[in-house]
């Protein structure tokens, strides 16, 4: 496998070396360092000057920059911007703060200068209004090039999903959408109505729905149609394929008709649609059909021998499918050995298990069972058995509480206060709001608590903390949050803004962000690969360090240390992302001991793109995604540092849980 990694990998750079290696050196080692300081302390006027640098790299790595940096002067940037005229340029203006002037401003250039449309309309589509969506519907499309049809599409999607479109209006768009010859212009122009709620009119839809049937099928566009339709026409949709035909769609169609389903109207077919999915090798597309008759409990119902048999029953099946099957059926109690026995000790399983047993046991024996596990000396036990036991006492109605399970809660809680960690105090949020469970007279545990946890690292912890005692303590509360504020951490001053506490806002202190190791990205290559070996197979990703330089610094540094090795994808969203590369806690709330700047670039989160996981601007540390498919609203608001270019399939596969063996970083 090693071999044919780097063949692909020899193929892949070969068709993309724009530079030699004595140029990719010197930026690296000479030019970016320079740049760098400014990105890290985040001046926006000095990235400005940047912007005039002879080197086109540096020149563009600024303006990246800048989409995320404050200026002092909006119509100075737009001037600049308009100058340069490359995407990344018009990428710095998505997220200012433009006025109904500079708008309109823009609106004029979109007339008057063609040449500018294809960065323009990005901006246009984040900043515009309803007059500018009529703008760019009125704009003839005769002669001109699919990316700036893509970018014209993608902005009349994004404004749709703002802004009232008129009847006419809808009809030009679905004409677009379907007599497109490329789907993923076909997909942008529908956008808004495929991410919102919003609907098309009656006979807009019919209209749609014509044209669908019209059309070959391609699954790009099938899934963006086969979703706005269902809302209003769930059976009619469903009735399009053969029932033989769901099983053997592509993954992310047949995730999308899983997923349309739970949130539409009931119909007899969409229950044998559900079967025929369940027929699917997919363990993404089985564990989406699984959710959806988790909500579809009546389905569920009528389904539950074909679960059985064909999930439950099939040992090829791997566990956490078989579980969530378990999870689904009405009644799982003649099979809780098998519950036992697939969860084992895999502690990303408790969560399923925990779900199916609370089913048909009592209240004190579910109760006992949390208990123990709260007291494991697994971590991981420990984390997700006091998780449950929080949504457990939270969904218990007080009448159901007895003294006895009350005091005992009590005890657990007040044991678990002075040794938790970060994620299980997290999880903890909601016992603490139980007046019962911790009355305003033991106010003082919460701050002896927080004595164990320390800035910024834990900063989730006084996040969390700070909206309880907002809401419960808030007198008691004020002084410590005062306290707080005072260290000057930028995030949670922020959050206690958010919260509603009285606090005086002023300048923080620059985040110290991790220097990149210049030299090692200069030999590692412009075109390196990070290869992850998971239980489930390989995936190669092409990094890309002249967009993403300290990240992937980061991450090779991590990658060297073995730190990546045997670190499990803790989150998966079907046809969304897998995460992993939490090399602290595993968990989702841990990271390395430093921090890297937001590194946002003009690229597309399209399917395969690598990004890193952020709580906000410049706070990204070793969590990496991959996409499933399209998600723009990532777009420049998280970092990429690469797209999979092998193992794809890998990805599609991926559940909770499973691991990534060994992580390494090929050079070229």
């Amino acid at each position: 496998m090693y071999k044919y990694l780097i063949i692909a990998l020899l193929i892949v750079t070969s068709a993309s070396c724009d530079r030699s290696k004595a140029d990719y050196k010197r930026i690296i080692t000479k030019e970016y360092p320079e740049l760098y300081a400014s990105i890290f302390e985040r001046d926006g006027e000095s990235l400005l000057n940047f912007t005039n640098n002879a080197d086109s790299t540096v020149r563009e790595q600024a303006w990246r920059a800048l989409i995320n940096t404050p200026v002092n002067d909006v119509d100075l940037l737009i001037d600049k911007v308009i100058e340069a005229n490359s995407k990344s340029a018009w990428a710095s203006l998505w997220f200012k703060e433009l006025d109904s002037k500079q708008v309109e401003r823009l609106q004029n250039l979109w007339q008057e200068n063609e040449d500018a449309r294809l960065g323009l309309a990005s901006v246009l589509g984040q900043q515009g209004n309803e007059n500018t969506l009529q703008l760019l519907l009125d704009t003839s499309l005769q002669g001109i090039a699919n990316d700036l049809e893509f970018e014209i599409a993608y902005a009349i999607g994004l404004l749709s999903s703002k802004f009232e479109v008129t009847e006419e209006n809808q009809y030009k768009l679905v004409e677009r959408a379907m007599s497109n010859s490329s789907p993923q212009i076909g997909r942008a122009y529908l956008y808004g109505y495929y991410r919102t709620d919003k609907n098309l009119e009656t006979e807009v839809e019919e209209e749609l729905m014509r044209l669908w049937i019209a059309k070959s099928r391609n699954s790009l566009l099938d899934q963006y149609v086969f979703k706005i339709l269902m809302a209003n026409h769930s059976r009619k949709v469903l009735f399009l394929f053969d029932l033989e035909d769901y099983s053997r769609f592509g993954v992310q169609m047949a995730i999308e008709v899983a997923k349309t389903i739970a949130t539409s109207p009931d119909n007899d077919h969409a229950v044998l649609v559900l079967s025929s999915l369940l027929d699917h090798r997919n363990p993404s597309v089985l564990v989406a059909t699984l959710k959806t008759l988790q909500i579809k409990e009546n389905y569920a119902e009528i389904l539950n021998n074909v679960i059985r048999s064909k999930v439950i029953g099939f040992g090829e099946v791997e566990p956490i499918v078989r579980l969530e099957a378990l999870n689904t059926i009405p009644d799982p109690a003649d099979l809780e050995d098998m519950t036992r026995r697939l969860a084992g000790e895999e502690p990303y399983l408790l969560p399923l298990k925990y779900s199916i047993l609370k089913k048909y046991s009592t209240s004190n024996d579910y109760f006992d069972m949390l208990k123990t596990d709260i007291n494991s000396d697994n971590r991981f036990t420990r984390l997700f058995a006091m998780n449950e036991f929080a949504n457990w006492w939270e969904g218990l109605d007080e009448s159901e509480k007895t003294e006895v399970q009350v005091e005992q809660a009590k005890e657990l809680l007040y044991e678990n206060m002075q040794k938790a960690d970060r994620s299980m105090v997290y999880g903890m949020s909601s016992l603490f709001m139980d007046e019962e469970l911790l009355p305003n007279s033991d106010f003082g545990l919460i701050t002896n608590m927080l004595k164990r946890f320390k800035l910024p690292e834990d900063v989730e912890v006084y996040q969390s903390i700070a909206q309880v005692c907002e809401i419960r303590f808030n007198d008691q509360a004020k002084p410590l949050i005062d306290s707080l504020a005072e260290i000057g951490n930028s995030a949670l001053n922020k959050t206690f803004i958010s919260q509603g506490w009285d606090i005086e806002e002023k300048d923080y202190p620059l985040t110290k962000f991790r220097t990149p190791d210049w030299k090692r990205l200069a030999k590692i290559g412009e075109h390196p690969v990070l290869k992850l070996e998971t239980n489930k197979g390989v995936i190669g990703i092409q990094l890309d360090p002249l967009i993403a330089p300290a990240t992937i610094s980061g991450i090779d540094s991590l990658a060297k240390a073995g730190a990546y090795n045997n670190v499990a994808f803790h989150r998966v969203v079907q046809n969304f992302v897998v995460q992993g590369g939490d090399v602290e806690t595993g968990d989702g709330f841990g990271g390395p001991n430093y921090v890297v700047p937001t590194e946002a670039s003009a690229t597309q989160y399209f399917r395969g793109k690598v990004g890193i996981a952020s709580a906000g601007i410049d706070t990204e540390g070793s969590q990496y995604f991959v996409m499933h498919q399209w998600a723009p609203h990532l777009n420049g608001r998280y970092t990429i540092i690469g797209e999979v270019f092998t193992g794809m399939d890998v990805v599609d596969k991926i559940q909770v849980g499973d691991v990534v063996n060994r992580a390494v970083v090929i050079k070229n």
